[in-house]
């Protein structure tokens, strides 16, 4: 009686039980009933009340002569029954002194995690464990603590690797717990729509259907077009200004898939991948020195296009202008050849009119003395 603080010590006396003593009365041991009212608590009703009570220390200190515990403890704790009932799991169909061998969590009183089970990582410790699992329900994968992307990672390690290289601003942001409020076999909450964070009517692209045929959301700009066979729409949701451009200038390209060029986004293929160079030697910063691939024709110049690179096409004047000895061979094409393909400044742009008025009207056209501007035949020299 003295080792324990029960309300039988606490609030009862030897007499209140046993009220007389042989030989001068008979020994009564009362039935626990007389005080426990089993219409108070269904506990009360249960059977046998000394296989788990000693009425002078009845605190529990042990299930071991008990057998069959179940029946008995749902009694008390019958919203731990529903949840193994709802969330079935080898733990359900277990008695409960599998894990608790004394009424109570003190310690050694029940069996922890790992006890029974081996860790998902050995860093891992029996908090991380509560992080995910709940004893009663471990099925459930709610997270009633919070859960570090490393706690992820034991189970789903290249995942959670791809995530933190190439999460951009989902790894910046968010944690896997963020998005992935539970887990298999829950259903809701497992994963998250796209519109959950992107906002269909923030931007034209996040109304977009089927979001993970192009984005993976661990690495959601790492985007793989190469297996789709229509992406112009999707495309064109971001990059609008493109697509009004080949629709003003159109041409092969603009019938084409963006992802013929484009397989993965943000890279592009060589021209030269699809197209033979002008010349042997030409290299793909050749072919945009003259060519812009949403509109290649027609040609529009660059800043510094190479002679040699116009010869390729134009072998003729090309060929002419290196054996000329005139100021003009010492010109790049593009110089009267400005801006744009088969554009040809007038000779008086540069020259002005250098040769009296009577000849001027007589000649208008220059080329009538200096038959070829890339080799001239007469005039200064």
């Amino acid at each position: 009686m003295a080792s324990q603080d029960s309300a039988h010590r606490t609030e009862l006396a030897c007499l209140d039980c046993h009220e007389g003593h042989p030989p001068m009365a008979k020994a009564v041991i009362p039935k626990c009933s007389q005080c426990h009212d089993p219409g108070d608590n269904p506990h009360f009703a249960s059977a046998n009340c000394t296989a788990c009570h000693n009425p002078h220390a009845p605190l529990v200190t042990s299930f071991a002569n008990i057998g069959q515990a179940r029946p008995i403890c749902i009694t008390c704790h019958a919203d731990i029954d529903q949840q193994m009932k709802q969330w079935p799991s080898a733990h359900s169909g277990q008695d409960c002194t599998a894990c608790h061998h004394a009424h109570g969590l003190g310690k050694g009183k029940s069996d922890t995690c790992l006890d029974c089970h081996d860790k998902h990582a050995p860093s891992l410790s029996l908090q991380d464990c509560l992080s995910c699992h709940q004893p009663h329900q471990p099925t459930r994968y709610i997270w009633d603590h919070p859960v570090k992307n490393s706690q992820c990672g034991a189970c789903h390690g290249d995942i959670v690797t791809e995530f933190a290289k190439n999460g951009a601003g989902h790894a910046k942001k968010l944690s896997c717990t963020k998005c992935h409020g539970a887990h298999p076999p829950r259903q809701e909450g497992v994963i998250p729509k796209c519109s959950k964070c992107h906002d269909q009517k923030a931007k034209k692209h996040y109304a977009q259907r089927g979001c993970t045929k192009c984005h993976d959301p661990h690495s959601p700009k790492k985007v793989d077009f190469s297996h789709l066979k229509s992406v112009r729409k999707i495309c064109l949701g971001c990059h609008a200004n493109v697509g009004k451009t080949m629709k003003r200038h159109p041409s092969f390209h603009a019938k084409l898939q963006c992802n013929k060029c484009h397989p993965i986004h943000g890279e592009y293929k060589s021209c030269l991948k699809c197209h033979k160079g002008h010349s042997k030697d030409m290299k793909y910063g050749d072919c945009l020195r003259c060519h812009i691939p949403h509109y290649p024709k027609p040609p529009v110049f660059a800043k510094k296009v190479p002679s040699k690179l116009c010869g390729s096409c134009h072998q003729k004047e090309y060929k002419a202008q290196l054996t000329d000895k005139s100021k003009h061979a010492r010109l790049q094409c593009i110089y009267c050849h400005t801006r744009r393909h088969r554009v040809i400044r007038k000779c008086e742009t540069c020259h002005g009119k250098p040769h009296d008025a009577p000849l001027h009207r007589n000649f208008p056209n220059c080329l009538k003395c200096h038959n070829d501007p890339h080799h001239l035949s007469g005039g200064e020299q």
